[in-house]
């Protein structure tokens, strides 16, 4: 009678070897490096555009005029605070956008160099950001509408960023989520790689035990 039953492999363990993912090739990783940067600092320029539109701005009164000089009309307004306020919250959507996009379409698939370039992308979006939202508001010539104010004239002073603390909020938010991403993903997939060593129901998937230990006697299928 023939023994038609699973046999070990002559070489040693039959454990499946798991075929590598062929390499990207070697342009694609650079080509998202430079999106990711290109990306980071558009966002960074829409993101000091909203922010020179939503953030309250301090009205200022002029007071003489040789020198020119202006004093806010409500030195215990919260407009300082309020503008740093909008600025970290739109660093932080902001932020979570980088990282989320080059998570999804390029760190996941090239590796570590997408990633450093969402903390660059990012750090430069916070900087574009505070310019571009002064900018916006007047701040480049202030001082020359302040010179040719006449006096008691109200003024609305551009905003400006106060803590530059705040600058930090764009590339950790970036780094949390591309990195959380990436974490939850290493950590699926050991997950899925220590099921998938579950050995088939009447098939060894390593060496047999030793004579004499619990569980010799042959391979499936073969007598006992």
């Amino acid at each position: 009678m023939t023994d038609n039953s699973p046999r070990p492999p002559a070489g040693g363990p039959a454990w499946p070897l798991a075929t590598a993912p062929p390499p990207p090739p070697r342009g694609r990783p650079l080509i998202s490096v430079v999106v990711i940067l290109v990306g980071s600092a558009l966002l960074g320029l829409g993101g000091g555009a909203l922010w020179s539109a939503v953030a309250p701005r301090v009205v200022y009164k002029v007071f003489s005029l040789k020198p020119p000089t202006a004093y806010a009309v409500n030195p215990e307004t919260s407009a300082f605070i309020a503008a740093d306020g909008w600025y970290c919250f739109i660093a932080l959507v902001g932020g979570a956008i980088i990282g989320l996009l080059s998570y999804l379409f390029a760190v996941r698939r090239y590796g570590p160099a997408p990633m450093v370039a969402v903390v660059i992308g990012s750090t430069a979006a916070g900087l574009l950001a505070q310019w571009f939202g002064h900018l916006l508001s007047g701040g480049p010539g202030f001082d020359r509408v302040l010179a040719a104010s006449k006096l008691g004239e109200v003024l609305h002073a551009p905003i400006a960023l106060g803590s530059h603390g705040a600058l930090a909020f764009w590339p950790l938010a970036a780094a949390v989520v591309a990195g959380g991403l990436e974490l939850i993903s290493y950590l699926r997939g050991r997950h899925q790689a220590g099921y998938g060593r579950v050995p088939m129901p009447g098939v060894y998937y390593d060496q047999p035990p030793a004579p004499g230990q619990p569980g010799s006697g042959g391979w499936p299928g073969q007598p006992r």
